[in-house]
């Protein structure tokens, strides 16, 4: 049997700084990289076989 997910703890004074610095360090995907994991993405569905 499963263990049961606990809430992650909220984020609290310099944790919260930190790691609201850290995100802004990451850059969003581009057009181009959106683009390729859409088509990879809709060659997988293509692939499968079975119903929704």
């Amino acid at each position: 049997m499963a263990k049961p997910i606990e809430p992650t703890p909220v984020l609290k004074g310099d944790d919260a700084y930190e790691f609201v610095a850290e995100m802004e360090k990451h850059e969003k995907a581009s057009a181009e990289e959106k683009a390729r994991v859409a088509k990879g993405a809709s060659f997988i569905q293509s692939m499968l076989t079975f119903a929704f």
